[in-house]
C-alpha cells in the first residue's frame, strides 16, 4: 500500500512474541507497505509467527533489549527507502487502527514527529521521565512504543539511540533540533501474555527508565 507516494514502514521490537506477534504483523500489512520485525533471540516461534506474517525479520544472535532491536530496525527500514517509519509493540496492547492517525499528521506535513499518549503509565519511574519531557518538549508520555518519524529526521540525528534511552533518543533529538512534534491519545489493549515483555519485571524496569533519564539529559 502507498500512501499519497510516501512509502511507509513499521518496525516492531519483539521478545518471545509469539502468541502475538503474527496477528499484529499481519493486520499492519494491509494498511502500510512493509512490516520488519526484530526478534531479540527470542526462545519462542516469534520468528516464524512474524514470517509468515508476511514480515521482514531481522534475527538477533544474541539478545540486544530493545534499543538494539528499534535501533536495527530503523537501519532496515532505511535500506528499504522508508519515508516514514514508525515503532508499534508486539503485543498486541496497541490498536493498528490508530496507525492511521499516527500517520496523518505528517502526511498532511503539520508534524515530523507523532507521539502517541496512554491514559496512564505503569512505571514510577516513567512518570518521572514524563514531567522531564514534558516540561521541555511539551512530550506527555514519552515512553509509549508507538511513535511515527519523518525519515528526514531520521537521516539528521545519523542514528536511532546509542544512549540506550529506551527508545527515546530520536524523539528528544529531534525535537531538540526544531523538528515539528504532535500528540495523539489512544487507547491501550490488555495483553495476551504478560511474561515476554521486555521491562517486565517492575524494579528492574524503573531503574532502567531512570538510567535512560540521565542519559538523556547529559548526552
Amino acid at each position: 500500500m502507498t500512501l499519497l507516494s510516501k512509502k511507509v514502514v513499521a518496525v516492531i521490537p519483539a521478545y518471545n512474541e509469539g502468541k502475538t506477534v503474527r496477528k499484529v504483523a499481519a493486520e499492519l500489512k494491509k494498511v502500510v507497505d512493509e512490516v520488519i520485525v526484530v526478534n531479540d533471540c527470542s526462545t519462542d516461534n516469534t520468528a516464524k509467527e512474524a514470517g509468515q506474517a508476511g514480515a521482514v525479520v531481522l534475527n538477533h544472535t544474541q539478545n540486544g533489549g530493545y534499543d538494539k532491536s528499534i535501533d536495527d530496525g530503523f537501519k532496515k527500514a532505511a535500506e528499504l527507502g522508508a519515508d516514514i517509519i514508525f515503532t508499534i509493540d508486539a503485543d498486541g496492547e496497541h490498536k493498528v487502527s490508530d496507525v492511521p492517525r499516527l500517520l496523518a499528521p505528517i502526511l498532511d506535513g503539520s508534524a515530523d514527529i507523532v507521539v502517541s499518549q496512554r491514559p496512564y503509565t505503569t512505571h514510577f519511574a516513567e512518570k518521572i521521565f514524563a514531567v522531564y519531557t514534558n516540561l521541555r518538549y511539551g512530550i506527555k508520555d514519552p515512553l509509549c512504543g508507538l511513535k511515527a518519524y519523518r525519515r528526514s529526521v531520521y537521516d539528521t540525528v545519523g542514528h536511532f539511540d546509542t544512549v540506550q534511552s529506551i527508545g527515546t533518543e530520536l524523539m528528544i533529538k529531534g525535537a531538540a533540533k526544531g523538528f515539528k512534534l504532535k500528540l495523539i491519545p489512544i487507547e491501550i489493549l490488555s495483553r495476551v501474555d504478560d511474561t515476554s515483555r521486555f521491562y517486565k519485571r517492575r524494579f528492574r524496569a524503573n531503574i532502567k527508565i531512570l538510567k535512560a533519564m540521565f542519559r538523556v539529559l547529559s548526552a
